[in-house]
């Protein structure tokens, strides 16, 4: 339970403070990152790194839109087959979790055929 708080808290932590920097696909590497140095199961990696990229994103989308007052996102929703602005930015929270998940169980991956299960618990 500690590790997959660790694994959250390093996917949010980490792309937060390297949301200027890197492209939108950077937090794939640091799930990975995450799912190397914290190993748990597949599943339970996933889960950690995905709850982190959502909250990441979804946060990283809403705070603009709060801004201002949603006129971006519903216009942007528009062109979307009349998607609320909240719908997309669920949208947006479940792709930004899904590439950190999917990130994590790379990095998970990675070190199981590299260093092997026997340090995994």
């Amino acid at each position: 339970m500690r590790r997959a708080l660790y694994i959250f808290l390093f996917v949010f932590l980490t792309g937060h403070l390297c949301r200027f920097g890197l492209p939108w696909w950077g937090i794939v590497p640091l799930g990975a990152l995450a799912g190397w140095l914290l190993p748990l199961s597949a599943a339970r990696s996933f889960g950690a790194a995905f709850a982190g990229g959502f909250l990441l994103w979804m946060l990283n989308a809403w705070l603009p839109d709060s801004a201002n007052e949603g006129l971006l996102s519903a216009k942007t929703g528009q062109l979307f087959l009349g998607l609320k602005s909240g719908h997309l930015l669920l949208v947006t929270g479940i792709l930004g979790g899904l590439l950190a998940g999917m990130g994590a169980v790379t990095g998970f991956f990675a070190r199981e055929l590299y260093v092997g299960s026997k340090s995994n618990p």
